[in-house]
C-alpha cells in the first residue's frame, strides 16, 4: 500500500467568488412544423465532444427536438455543416442543449454508462519535453525537466519515466470534461503541475524547503503538520511559490508523488497514480471551499479518488495518512479493508447482515483520516461509486459538483438527496443501501 496525505483544502487556496453564471435569453423559433432552438449562448464557438473521445471546435447552429439531432458548424479545417445524434455527444455537451436549446432532459440519460477515460483518443505526440527546467526551492537543486501536454505541466528528475502519468492526467481530464459541462471554461488556460521524485535525498530536500516555505507564510500548523509526515508520504498536494505558478502558467497547488518504486509509474492506470490525480482534478473543479462549508468535502473528493482508481486499475494500493497536529501529534493512517480487490463483496456481506448501515448524515461529517475505520473509507467509496453507476445518477452527481463549485460548498444532506430525485435522505439512503446490496456493485 502507498501512502497520500489526507486531501485537505489547507493550507487554503485562493477563495474565488464565483458568482452565479447569467444565461442569455432562448427565443423559440417555429419553421413549418419544426421548433428549432437558437440561443445566443448556444451559438459560441466551443468544444464539443463524441462518446468515443473525439473532439471538435464548432458553433450550435440549432437543435431538433423532434429527432434529437444537432446541427454543428465547424470552421476548420474548412467550413461546414455537421449533423450529429444527441445521444452521441459527451453528457456535458447534452447538459449544455438543456439548458441553452430547451432539449429534453431525457437526453441525459440517453445511452449506456460510458467510461471516457478508456474511449477517449490521446495523441500522445502531442506530449512536449521542453528545454525549460523548473526549481521549486529557487536554488539550482533539485532542478526538474519538463513534459508539456495540452492541460498539464509534468516536472520530474531521475530516472522516473513522466508519459504515463501525462497519459493518466490527460485522460482523467477528459472524462471530468465529459460529465461537467462548465468543467473546461473553468479550467481555463492554466496548466496542473505535477511533479515526480525519484531519490529519497531529493523528496527530504523538497520537504525541507517546503517546511520552511509554509512557515515562512504564515501556515505553522500545516509546517508542522508537513514536518510530521513528509518521510512516510508517497503523494500530498504542495502550494507552489507565485514565481513558479507566473512563470510557467500553472495552478498554484500541484501533486508531488515520492517515486520509490519506478515500476508503478510506468503503466497508463496505475492504482496509485489514478487515485491522486483523480482526486486533485475533482478537488480543482469544486473550487475554493470555505471554512464553513468544508462539510462533506473529504468524503466527496476521497470516495471518487478511490472509485476511480478501482474502476480504471481495477483494485486499489492507496493509504491514507495523515497527522492530528492539535492533540498530542499523532499520526493516523486509514485503508480499506486488507484485500483491495474485494471491497464491494465484503461490504455487501456486511450491509446484508446489519452489522453496518450506510448513514449519510455520518459520512459527510468524515473531515480527515484520523481515527477512520476500514469500514467507513469503504463506505466512503461506495458512496461515490453509487453516484456514479448509471447515467441518471452520473448526471446528477455533476449537478452536485456544479452546485458545490458555484456555492463554495457541498450541499447539505437534503440537498444532496433532492439531486439525486428524492424527496428525503432516508429515502436516498434506501436506494443507496439497495445498491450496495445488488451485484452492480463490483
Amino acid at each position: 500500500m502507498l501512502d497520500e496525505m489526507t486531501n485537505h483544502p489547507l493550507p487554503p487556496a485562493p477563495r474565488h467568488f464565483r458568482p452565479p453564471r447569467l444565461r442569455p435569453m432562448k427565443t423559440l423559433l417555429i419553421a413549418g412544423c419544426m421548433a428549432f432552438i437558437w440561443s445566443a449562448g448556444a451559438a459560441e464557438l466551443r468544444t464539443w465532444m463524441s462518446v468515443k473521445g473525439t473532439t471538435l471546435e464548432a458553433k450550435l447552429v440549432r437543435y431538433d427536438p423532434e429527432k434529437e439531432e444537432v446541427y454543428l458548424s465547424v470552421l476548420k479545417p474548412k467550413p461546414r455543416e455537421l449533423k450529429l445524434k444527441a445521444s452521441d455527444l459527451s453528457l456535458a455537451d447534452r447538459q449544455h442543449l438543456v439548458e441553452y436549446a430547451k432539449a429534453d432532459p431525457k437526453i441525459l440519460t440517453a445511452g449506456d454508462l460510458e467510461v471516457p477515460e478508456e474511449d477517449v483518443r490521446i495523441d500522445k505526440a502531442t506530449f512536449e519535453r521542453l528545454d525549460k527546467k523548473l526549481s521549486l526551492t529557487g536554488a539550482t537543486d533539485p532542478v526538474f525537466d519538463l513534459m508539456r501536454t495540452e492541460h498539464f505541466l509534468v516536472a520530474y528528475c531521475g530516472k522516473v519515466r513522466p508519459n504515463s502519468m501525462a497519459e493518466i492526467a490527460e485522460r482523467l481530464w477528459h472524462g471530468s470534461a465529459f460529465h461537467h459541462m462548465d468543467f473546461r471554461v473553468d479550467w481555463g488556460d492554466e496548466r496542473m503541475l505535477i511533479v515526480l521524485v525519484d531519490g529519497e535525498d531529493v523528496f527530504k530536500h523538497v520537504g525541507d524547503w517546503y517546511k520552511k516555505h509554509l512557515a515562512d507564510a504564515g501556515f505553522d500548523q500545516q509546517a508542522n503538520r508537513i514536518g510530521m509526515l513528509w518521510d512516510k508520504l508517497q503523494s500530498t498536494t504542495i502550494r507552489l511559490p507565485d514565481e513558479v505558478v507566473e512563470e510557467h502558467k500553472v495552478f498554484d497547488h500541484a501533486p508531488i508523488f515520492n517515486v520509490k518504486d519506478r515500476s508503478r509509474y510506468r503503466k497508463v492506470f496505475a492504482p496509485f497514480p489514478t487515485h491522486g490525480i483523480a482526486g486533485r482534478i475533482l478537488a480543482r473543479q469544486i473550487g475554493g471551499i470555505t471554512d464553513y462549508g468544508q462539510r462533506g468535502y473529504f468524503a466527496i473528493v476521497t470516495g471518487h479518488a478511490y472509485y476511480k482508481e478501482i474502476q480504471l486499475a481495477g483494485k486499489t494500493e492507496t493509504r491514507l495518512i495523515d497527522a492530528d497536529a492539535y492533540e498530542g501529534n499523532e499520526i493516523a493512517q486509514a485503508r480499506g479493508f486488507e484485500d483491495g480487490t474485494s471491497w464491494a463483496r465484503s461490504l455487501r456481506k456486511m450491509v446484508r447482515r446489519g452489522k453496518l448501515e450506510p448513514k449519510l448524515e455520518p459520512l459527510l461529517a468524515i473531515e480527515n483520516a484520523v481515527n477512520l475505520t476500514p469500514e467507513q473509507l469503504v463506505m466512503i467509496y461506495s458512496f461515490a461509486y453509487y453516484m456514479q453507476s448509471t447515467p441518471e445518477r452520473v448526471s446528477a452527481f455533476a449537478t452536485l459538483v456544479r452546485r458545490a463549485a458555484i456555492s463554495n460548498q457541498i450541499p447539505a444532506s437534503i440537498e444532496i438527496a433532492r439531486i439525486f430525485g428524492f424527496k428525503s435522505v432516508e429515502a436516498l439512503e434506501k436506494d443507496w443501501i439497495e445498491f450496495i446490496e445488488s451485484r452492480d456493485f463490483k
